[in-house]
């Protein structure tokens, strides 16, 4: 069965992040006290681990609905083992809640449902960003960038979990490709830990912001780190940059290793997302300065960091933005739709889709004057085919059918219509901030346990563009999934008249 090579791929992925549940019981082991939630959570996803690598068969070749269906039941799977320790351990009430938790770190939204931060054991806040740090450059790259042996067809599983369309990238090498993009995501890691340290913030509080900055997550280790980058602009300030950067592609920052930083500035798509976050920036801090009064240096310095984390889904609050002009609010709002670069940590649009949009709108106008006109989108020079234009135009209308759904569903739960859009917003654009009742005064444990799975399945479906999911509704997918191979039996020919003699 065709199923048997998703098995033996997955099963090898849970068993890693078994191995990997065992570093926050080992921390407590050492720092705090055993929590043996992690060691049974580690346990239950090490024998599903095993049992699928065991009833499962090793192939090297991959097709793009392998790659959908492999993509989709890892991150899923990954989800479920995740919320174990936190629903073992009592840390939250249901299990509905502790998936929350599980699927808001794995996807780098970082929408926490925990009650008190600061009641939680450091165990587990180490878990919170562990999560956020593998899903941030993403789960399958990291399996394509350490397991060998799964041929050149992998590439369909790269392809699966970022469907972001852009010209020039070839990946013949796919493996050599994601080794390198995780020695980047680990180079930057252990740059802004430094950086954090040396700052004067403390090695565990580091860690951890340092692992919700470079994954754009969310997640904070307590209450007290957000006085200490809001009063040390030294801190602030690396958290700015690194925002910044983990929101930018990181195939052009392996393009820096070779060509220089000029790669940075030759790239349109990172051009243009410096550029909007600028325009943002100018807007809110215009509006924070005539709309409240604030000075100038204030204005630019909450503008800048509150921008720059709804922009890239970083998720880190700056005062409380609920009291802030209406200019200003809108303008945040607006930022959570549209993310960083291709090839980033980020979620929403992105840039790269919302420049082929513009272009297509401009292409669409002139032929309305000229009917006769022939031109096509080109990025960086390159020609962009017109199949990845149609492929980002009904993203935008599936990303808009979903917000919607997803908005009218929350509201049904009984929250605010203001509240739902700007939660759908934050949830489906994996930024993990509102307004009002869930912005930095609320929480998301308000939610009604509906609006809950609603948001799961949106944290789910906007960390993985959308196609990888529903594409798994069309009943087409399935066919020849689940039926065992013939085994070809050849019949030997021999001449006629000729016989064996006994």
């Amino acid at each position: 069965m065709r199923i048997q090579i998703v098995m033996h791929l997955v099963g090898q992925l849970i068993l890693i992040v078994a191995a990997i549940m065992l570093v926050p019981f080992c921390y407590g082991l050492v720092f705090e006290e055993i929590y043996v939630s992690f060691l049974l959570s580690s346990l239950v996803a090490a024998i599903t681990g095993g049992l699928l690598y065991y009833y499962g068969e090793p192939s090297t070749s991959y097709s793009l609905r392998d790659g959908f269906l492999t993509v989709s039941s890892i991150w899923i799977l990954v989800s479920f083992f995740a919320a174990l320790p936190f629903y073992f351990g009592g840390v939250l009430p249901s299990f509905i809640d502790a998936l929350f938790e599980s699927v808001s770190g794995i996807t780098a939204t970082g929408a926490s449902v925990v009650p008190d931060i600061d009641a939680l054991p450091q165990s587990y806040v180490l878990w919170r960003s562990l999560t956020h740090w593998l899903g941030g450059m993403g789960i399958v790259v990291l399996v394509l960038a350490f397991l060998k042996n799964l041929g050149a067809d992998s590439a369909h599983l790269f392809n699966a979990e970022a469907s972001v369309p852009r010209p020039g990238v070839v990946l013949p090498r796919i493996r050599s490709m994601a080794f390198k993009l995780w020695t980047i995501y680990l180079l930057f890691t252990a740059v802004c830990f430094t950086a954090l340290c040396l700052a004067g913030m403390g090695y565990f509080d580091a860690v951890n912001m340092t692992f919700t900055t470079i994954a754009t997550g969310g997640y904070t280790p307590n209450t007290g780190v957000t006085d200490i980058y809001s009063e040390n602009g030294i801190i602030r300030g690396i958290l700015i940059f690194f925002m910044i950067l983990a929101g930018g592609n990181f195939t052009v920052y392996y393009a820096v290793f070779q060509r220089g930083l000029q790669a940075v500035w030759q790239d349109f798509e990172y051009r243009m997302y410096l550029l909007i976050l600028g325009i943002g920036i100018f807007i809110v801090a215009l509006s924070l300065f005539f709309g409240a009064g604030e000075t100038i240096s204030n204005a630019l310095n909450h503008a800048t960091f509150m921008l720059v984390s709804m922009q890239t889904g970083s998720g880190l609050v700056l005062g409380n933005y609920d009291i802030w002009p209406p200019l200003a609010q809108m303008m945040l709002f607006s930022a959570t739709f549209f993310g960083g670069c291709s090839g980033s940590t980020t979620g929403g649009i992105k840039i790269i889709r919302i420049i082929i949009l513009i272009k297509s709108v401009i292409i669409y106008l002139r032929k309305a004057i000229h009917p006769d006109i022939v031109q096509s989108i080109t990025i960086n020079g390159k020609r962009m085919p017109q199949k990845w234009v149609q492929m980002t135009q009904e993203f935008f209308f599936l990303y808009m059918t979903v917000f919607a759904i997803s908005a009218l569903g929350i509201s049904a739960t009984g929250l605010s219509f203001g509240e739902s859009l700007q939660c759908v917003a934050g949830i489906l654009g994996n930024v993990g901030l509102a307004f009002g009742a869930l912005g930095p005064e609320g929480s998301f444990s308000i939610l009604h346990p509906i609006a809950k799975v609603i948001c799961i399945v949106d944290m789910l479906l906007g960390r993985l563009e959308l196609f990888t999911l529903l594409v798994l509704l069309h009943p087409d997918f399935w066919q020849g999934y689940f039926l065992k191979r013939r085994k070809r039996s050849y019949k030997v020919w021999q001449p006629t008249g000729t016989h064996r003699r006994l």
